[in-house]
């Protein structure tokens, strides 16, 4: 997917000019409340479709970066593997970028609802889709505020490529064991820019 180098993401577009396009109809027909509330969302909108690949992303495609912008609220250690939990809050940017040069490929899909994600019954019934990057999984666990989970189909990708979007929830990243983390417990994360780990 190519990136996009406008201020907005493109899958804002058609939800910022129809609400932008309502408000000035109610302001048109004098609605001042409602027009001033749709104002106020086109700004909000603006804010969660915000672009961050028009900033400078890493060049080191030998490593795994974030794939996600958030905060790593949990880092777990079983027999032979560790997961990193990232929360994607609302008011982080949500584009889902290439941690890696790699083949993508879809592993599971699981439909179901929108609980707060950060709840036991939210991993087991939620939204989820896990992705491989070449060997590493990562899950994506939606939150209230992500109605659905859309990436682009199984692909060859580039470290930055555009993935898809991500609005809101946890995503865990799975890696064997033995890995070297770059990062630690409540470090902020950023997509294509904070190292999780070093790849031999």
């Amino acid at each position: 997917m190519k990136k996009n180098n406008f201020l907005i993401l493109s899958q804002g577009y058609n939800k910022i000019l129809s609400v932008l396009l309502l408000s000035i109809l109610f302001d048109i027909v004098s609605f001042d409340t409602l027009s001033c509330m749709g104002y106020t969302f086109v700004v909000i909108l603006l804010f969660i479709y915000r672009n961050p690949s028009i900033n400078n992303f890493s060049k080191d495609t030998n490593n795994f970066f974030s794939p996600v912008d958030g905060k790593i609220i949990a880092i777990d250690k079983t027999k032979n593997k560790q997961k990193i939990y990232i929360n994607v809050s609302i008011c982080n940017t949500h584009l889902v970028t290439s941690p890696k040069d790699c083949t993508m490929s879809i592993h599971k899909i699981k439909n179901g609802l929108n609980l707060p994600c950060n709840t036991y019954k939210a991993k087991k019934l939620n939204n989820q889709i896990t992705l491989k990057f070449d060997n590493i999984k990562v899950k994506f666990i939606s939150g209230i505020c992500n109605n659905e989970i859309n990436f682009i189909n199984p692909i060859k990708l580039k470290l930055g490529d555009e993935i898809g979007l991500f609005m809101q929830g946890l995503v865990i990243i799975e890696l064997p064991l033995n890995t070297n983390l770059e990062v630690n417990l409540n470090n902020k994360v950023y997509s294509n820019k904070t190292l999780i780990t070093k790849l031999d």
